[in-house]
């Protein structure tokens, strides 16, 4: 995949565009580059949120409201936040395969694989707001 087969894509997900399957970075793609995805009369468009999101959102949407931090501050924070919701809902996901696990129906129960996956998630994500915390 290369930056000019999906200016759009790279444009909203930097080096990470390079990542997605083809398939994916096709569809997205066309949605970024279709009329009206780059501009409308309200301001709200995908590409427009998909900026915003990447330029320090915190998890609610919102740009991080402190005004004694520097910007750069204010991204690692919102960062941190949109990780620690993303790690909340991992464990609570983590803990509900376990209960189900232990007092559900078999027919109910998750994978082994599923389960075993979600501990290096949360652990990626723990890693990550570490490091977003020492440079903020």
């Amino acid at each position: 995949m290369t930056a000019s087969r999906y200016p759009f894509l790279f444009a909203t997900l930097g080096d990470a565009a390079a990542s997605i399957p083809d398939e994916l970075a096709q569809a997205l793609e066309t949605t970024l580059s279709a009329p009206g995805a780059t501009q409308t009369d309200n301001g709200f468009t995908l590409l427009g949120c998909l900026k915003r999101i990447r330029h320090g959102e915190g998890a609610d949407g919102q740009q991080w409201p402190s005004r004694w931090h520097t910007p750069g501050q204010r991204v690692a924070l919102a960062r941190i936040d949109r990780a620690n919701a993303g790690l909340s809902l991992l464990l609570e996901m983590l803990h509900a395969t376990e209960r189900v696990r232990v007092d559900g129906e078999e027919a109910q129960h998750v994978g082994d694989d599923i389960r075993e996956g979600l501990l290096p998630a949360c652990r990626g994500l723990t890693e990550y707001m570490g490091k977003q915390l020492r440079s903020a």
